[in-house]
């Protein structure tokens, strides 16, 4: 008998753990989303800003393919927060033709932008922009559109950039994939044939929505745990945390780092 109550009694007792620790997860997850869904960027303004500063396109012969063409865009990245480290991963970007037909692509080095600062990055969209001389495929119908307009003497464009940034604030970050948009970008040709220069208000701002949030599970738990920590183990796992959001990024040799 005083065996089968010790059983019954483990059996519950081990019971009543499980589910303690159940609920002490659930604590800890819904804790965490709630600090993640107050700190994190999507609440607050975008502190991520892109100015396309100058664009241009020369060599532009559209009676044969445009493939040759070279189109070069300044753009500024900025960095608005006091707080949040921005590290952008290396990504694609394209030249479109009212925002609907690709011309043109370029690869971009990943840009580390720290907090309050800002850089001018040149992209230089040509035959070889996207590595492997591999550019979009352009209609036939497209090009007699660009070769119409290119007689009248402007261009409608737009830039895309699709890229996945990372905002760091202290041991915790937050991943976004972002689709930023330089639209309405006319460009006017009078400087010789084939080159053209973009009209209008210059630097223009493009826009940048924060997006899906990849992280946010995890970023939960971290917060959670560093909040249910004792403070003598918070230093160490924040130090570890720190050291890995710290890590140096390499940046495009044509970018200048300046203070907001």
């Amino acid at each position: 008998m005083a065996s089968l109550k010790s059983q019954d009694c483990g059996s519950i007792c081990q019971l009543a753990l499980f589910l303690l620790a159940v609920l002490a997860g659930i604590s800890i997850i819904t804790l965490g989303l709630m600090m993640n869904s107050k700190y994190s960027p999507r609440t607050q303004k975008q502190p991520l800003v892109i100015r396309l500063n100058s664009f241009s396109v020369s060599d532009l012969n559209v009676s044969n393919s445009i493939s040759g063409a070279n189109w070069d865009a300044m753009l500024l990245f900025g960095n608005r927060h006091s707080y949040f480290e921005i590290s952008i991963e290396s990504f694609e970007s394209f030249v479109y033709y009212y925002h609907q037909d690709a011309l043109s692509c370029a690869l971009v080095e990943s840009i580390h932008l720290g907090p309050k600062k800002q850089k001018l990055v040149q992209i230089k969209f040509n035959a070889s922009g996207c590595g492997g001389g591999e550019q979009p495929f352009v209609e036939e119908r497209v090009l007699k559109e660009i070769k119409r307009d290119g007689d009248n003497g402007t261009l409608h464009l737009g830039l895309v950039l699709n890229f996945q940034a990372s905002y760091r604030k202290g041991p915790w970050s937050w991943v976004y994939w972002l689709k930023a948009k330089c639209t309405d970008l006319d460009v006017l040709f009078e400087t010789g044939p084939g080159a053209g220069m973009m009209i209008g208000d210059e630097p223009r701002a493009c826009s940048v929505p924060l997006l899906k949030n990849t992280t946010a599970v995890i970023n939960a738990i971290s917060i959670a745990v560093l909040v249910l920590l004792p403070r003598k183990f918070q230093t160490t796992y924040r130090a570890g945390h720190i050291m890995e959001s710290n890590a140096p990024s390499p940046i495009s040799k044509t970018s200048r780092e300046e203070i907001l």
